[in-house]
């Protein structure tokens, strides 16, 4: 069994099922690079749907990516990298006049490669990178789905940048991402800055 193909199908697949694909991800033959990980601790992992509580989700969660060295996509460590966390379901999954809303923005990250003790050689494996070395464009803030509203999908994205991020655009304000048009947000964001998506991850949440 291929195990890295097997995680980039699931990934796919729940994208679908909980049409992040197409709410989020505009592009349906969108293809994962590898496993975008994240958890807020231990007991509270980011996976593919699950549900998590607002308490959980308050504090800026620890994120991991890992390359499937067997796919056709190649890392250089001169790479930049932005991470994106959004709500496309404010204030409602049917109510869309704030969504999407922008909860997170890390710019200009690097993925670095690991290598084998003794080597110059990448470790033949996946490897998982912690993103922790960006630069923080949109501060973190945690969920808040308004009582009632159902459950929310937060929604981790981690794209390719083509240079630093010294010209991308500002995000002006959080509902909309500040383009004041319902049911926008981080693809139209990441179109303007020629940005280009590798990886996804989302969890639920809601306050009833």
């Amino acid at each position: 069994m291929n195990y890295a193909l097997d995680i980039s199908k699931v990934a796919n697949d729940a994208l679908h099922t909980h049409e992040i694909i197409p709410d989020v991800v505009k592009s349906s033959d969108f293809k994962p690079w590898g496993l975008l990980a994240a958890e807020y601790s231990a007991s509270a992992p980011v996976a593919m749907g699950n549900t998590l509580t607002v308490d959980e989700t308050q504090l800026k969660p620890k994120i991991h990516f890992t390359l499937d060295p067997k796919s056709e996509f190649k890392i250089k460590d001169s790479d930049l990298f932005t991470l994106v966390i959004t709500d496309p379901d404010a204030p409602s999954r049917h109510d869309k006049k704030w969504s999407e809303y922008a909860h997170y923005v890390e710019t200009d990250i690097r993925l670095p490669f690991e290598y084998q003790h003794g080597t110059s050689s990448p470790v033949p494996d996946f490897v998982a990178s912690q993103l922790t070395n960006g630069k923080t464009f949109l501060e973190y803030l945690g969920p808040a789905p308004p009582s009632g509203t159902g459950k929310h999908r937060y929604v981790f994205l981690l794209y390719k940048q083509p240079g630093d991020s010294s010209s991308f655009t500002k995000i002006v304000d959080r509902p909309n991402w500040g383009f004041g048009t319902p049911a926008t947000g981080a693809d139209k964001w990441a179109t303007e800055n020629h940005l280009q998506l590798i990886a996804a991850n989302f969890f639920h949440a809601e306050n009833k």
